[in-house]
């Protein structure tokens, strides 16, 4: 039997529901993309920037890349970031373990009212998809990807499940594949959240202060762990 929905999960797919997928709903009545450089749905090349950036597997970047990107400047404030924090830490407080790795089984227990089946895929150009086949879903993972990378994305695709399952279907609102669309980055956020838990990731970082040793720690891609590092005022 599926629990009633809080009001605060209400309002996250609520704005979602009213998005177009690709930008902030947030974006028109928002006081911090006036005076900014780094809103994402101000600046497309900006957003793109951090999705190829966190699609890679290394901080050695090449050399035309130049620097790693900035993060976003109204994470803490913007009240779609800060929902979806909430809706990740919920999940993760319900399970109540405090593994590291946070275990990849536990999609059945984010998701206890929906059959998933995980499948490694041999993917051409991308990390990851879900379908939907009747009440059921089906999420691939390229078979060819690190464990880090599949972690990520496993958790990536399940934002996706849950936001279909409780506001407009996201897939049909993105007529073509953007990088760096607003629905892909709360994603990644969301999974980033799920398999880095605020609270381990502190003490860990105490303990190490690297970057790359925390990222092997959490079995996470190394940019991945700088932009939760960043976000998360560590470093």
């Amino acid at each position: 039997m599926k629990e009633k929905t809080e009001d605060w999960e209400n309002e996250l797919w609520s704005f979602i529901d009213k998005g177009d997928g690709v930008n902030c709903p947030l974006y028109p009545s928002c006081q911090h993309q006036e005076n900014s450089d780094d809103c994402l749905s101000r600046d497309k090349l900006y957003a793109d920037e951090i999705h190829e950036f966190i699609d890679r597997d290394s901080l050695i970047l090449p050399s035309l890349y130049g620097k790693y990107p900035k993060m976003p400047g109204c994470n803490s404030t913007n009240t779609i970031f800060r929902l979806v924090r909430k809706l990740a830490r919920n999940y993760t407080d319900k399970i109540g373990s405090a593994e590291i790795p946070v275990p990849t089984e536990i999609i059945n227990q984010v998701c206890n009212d929906q059959h998933i089946e995980v499948r490694l895929v041999n993917l051409k150009s991308t990390h990851g998809a879900v379908w939907q086949l009747k009440d059921d879903w089906v999420i691939h993972l390229n078979s060819q990807d690190s464990s880090a990378r599949r972690r990520f994305t496993l958790y990536h695709e399940i934002f996706h499940i849950l936001a279909h399952c409780n506001a407009t279907p996201v897939f049909k609102k993105t007529p073509s594949k953007k990088a760096g669309s607003f629905n892909e980055l709360i994603a990644d956020y969301f999974s980033a959240v799920m398999i880095m838990p605020e609270n381990q990731l502190i003490t860990k970082w105490t303990e190490t202060k690297d970057i790359r040793e925390l990222a092997a720690i959490f079995d996470v891609p190394e940019p991945i762990m700088y932009c939760r590092i960043k976000l998360c005022k560590l470093c």
